[in-house]
């Protein structure tokens, strides 16, 4: 699988959007060069839940492009492989529901954007430390594998170590997945508040 490599935070100093949430993360700490690695790569160790999940949500997406390349010229065949992909949607979120307790790590509070990341971290982690991050969404929007160099790393008393780090290496189809999540919930607070939506926040 393809990946796209990102650069240092000194070209980072552009307008992102970019939200806080609760979001599930397993991290491991890497050697340098392993971090230019494909995030997806076998010898990362990723959770069984995470991949099984993550093969859910492939089948959902090359469903969707078939359903848009059917849709006009074959309605019945377009009709069948919509409801297949809601099935798939059901068994996806029907294994989430099951893991969710029992398998995933508690979740923590993430400041996340499409160029990196801050997450509370339960011991410190050097700045310059590269990782290997698999984060998933708290309802199942998204799962996802990187790798990325920290470039803080704080003590915040009895909530551990408040840790920011930027992607190295993401593959684009989760960066649009990321980038999807971020809008959505950034057009839903600002429905919630009644304020008119920014184009972005300061990253």
């Amino acid at each position: 699988m393809e990946y796209q490599q990102q650069d240092a935070p000194g070209s980072e100093r552009r307008l992102l959007s970019r939200i806080n949430a609760s979001l599930r993360i397993n991290y491991q700490l890497l050697k340098r060069t392993d971090a230019l690695k494909d995030p997806y790569d076998p010898g990362f160790v990723l959770p069984r839940y995470f991949l099984l999940l993550a093969e859910l949500d492939e089948i959902t997406n090359v469903q969707s492009l078939l359903l848009k390349e059917v849709a006009h010229e074959q309605p019945k065949m377009a009709k069948i492989l919509g409801l297949l992909d809601k099935k798939v949607e059901l068994i996806t979120g029907a294994f989430y529901d099951a893991m969710v307790e029992s398998m995933l790590p508690s979740p923590t509070r993430v400041n996340i954007s499409e160029s990196g990341l801050s997450f509370y971290a339960r011991e410190r982690i050097p700045p310059g430390s590269h990782l290997h991050l698999s984060i998933s969404h708290p309802e199942n929007n998204f799962h996802l594998a990187a790798t990325a160099r920290v470039v803080y790393c704080e003590d915040e008393d009895l909530e551990g170590f408040r840790t920011g780090a930027y992607f190295i290496s993401l593959h684009p189809n989760d960066r649009s997945k990321l980038a999807e999540s971020i809008s959505k919930k950034i057009a839903e607070e600002a429905q919630l508040s009644g304020q008119s939506l920014p184009g972005a926040f300061t990253g």
